[in-house]
């Protein structure tokens, strides 16, 4: 094992940070949580023309706050972002928030995906405290820990791509700077993109050559890659032209990069902005009007006027970012299982191959 690959190679092997997540196979959607005992430093970066989010304006650097004390991501389109006032509740009960005089304001970016195609979905419809996606979270919350399942679960439950069932991914990374220490890099994220992840019909991934261990199969790149490079098409032949465009605006990425080292906010900012390279080199298309791609950054560091970053430091954080959104992406895929009437998982196309 690649010795800067973190034990669990999980957005949680950066000490401060939890997970949870709850998913409903049987209407195809979930809900997935990162918080921590304190609030983090945040910012975000939204690339792709149809987003769904909720208190992203607050992390804009031109604005005061920028921090979260949560960070949800959920299916469910626009009705999922419920999942956010849940958490917010939840939070408040146990007094984590911003304290503004004698009131308590726990403060919940999120963001979605839409899923509402997975499975029948008559609930929703159902809005206040019954809301699956309130319900979801709620359960979310109580289970958050260290560890934590990738695939089809949380608000990957309902995940898709052009190709082959979406999902939920994470991965690590621990990166040496010039001030001699040594941080941790890590990144989660909900697969459901319009791009497609495979070098044309598969089974390689497209950014196999990033692939640390044998974390999404150790299937290897193409022996011809270059060559499969040149003729690789945006999106397999295989699938039909009127089957993408009668779903294409039903799709999107959305995750976390997240680290230990010591960011300010306008840091923080370009973590999200080069993090997005990762969703690039992993699936083709990418960034597009009807994807919603958003990245949230984030650190635990509470120190950070003391510990000043270096430039160079900042580009190294970035480019692993990347790499571990890009490791995260194709992790989803190849650990999703098929739910419902959804497409079929990595592995039940190329396990036997």
């Amino acid at each position: 094992m690649d010795p800067a690959l973190r034990n669990k190679n999980l957005i949680t092997d950066i000490p401060g940070i939890q997970v949870g997540h709850a998913e409903d196979n049987k209407i195809g959607t979930g809900v997935t949580i990162i918080t921590g005992d304190k609030p983090f430093s945040a910012a975000v970066d939204v690339r792709g023309g149809g987003p769904g989010t909720r208190e992203t304006d607050m992390l804009s650097l031109e604005n005061s706050i920028g921090r979260a004390d949560a960070i949800v991501l959920s299916g469910g389109s626009a009705f999922g972002l419920d999942a956010c006032a849940e958490v917010q509740d939840l939070l408040r009960q146990d007094n984590k928030g911003y304290k503004v005089g004698k009131a308590v304001v726990p403060l919940v970016p999120g963001a979605v995906i839409f899923d509402l195609n997975i499975n029948d979905k008559p609930h929703v419809n159902i809005i206040g405290e019954h809301s699956p996606w309130r319900i979801l979270a709620n359960k979310a919350y109580k289970s958050i820990n260290t560890d934590f399942l990738l695939g089809s679960f949380g608000a990957g439950c309902g995940a898709t791509t052009a190709t082959l069932k979406g999902g939920q991914g994470s991965s690590s990374y621990l990166q040496a700077l010039s001030n001699g220490r040594e941080y941790v890099v890590g990144a989660i994220v909900i697969n459901n993109a319009v791009g497609n992840p495979l070098l044309n019909e598969g089974p390689h991934f497209l950014s196999a050559n990033l692939e640390v261990g044998n974390e999404f199969g150790g299937h290897g790149v193409s022996n011809d890659l270059y060559d499969n490079i040149l003729r690789a098409k945006r999106l397999p032949s295989s699938t039909e032209q009127n089957e993408i465009f009668n779903n294409i605006s039903s799709n999107t990425v959305i995750g976390v990069v997240a680290t230990n080292a010591p960011l300010t906010r306008s840091n923080l900012k370009r973590l999200a902005i080069m993090a997005h390279d990762g969703i690039a080199r992993s699936l083709s298309p990418s960034h597009t009007p009807m994807d919603g791609d958003t990245i949230f950054a984030i650190t635990t560091c509470q120190n950070i006027e003391e510990q000043l970053l270096e430039n160079v430091d900042i580009l190294a954080l970035g480019a692993r970012a990347s790499d571990c959104v890009a490791r995260a992406c194709n992790r989803a895929i190849y650990e999703a299982e098929a739910i419902g009437n959804s497409k079929p998982g990595w592995k039940n196309l190329f396990r036997s191959k």
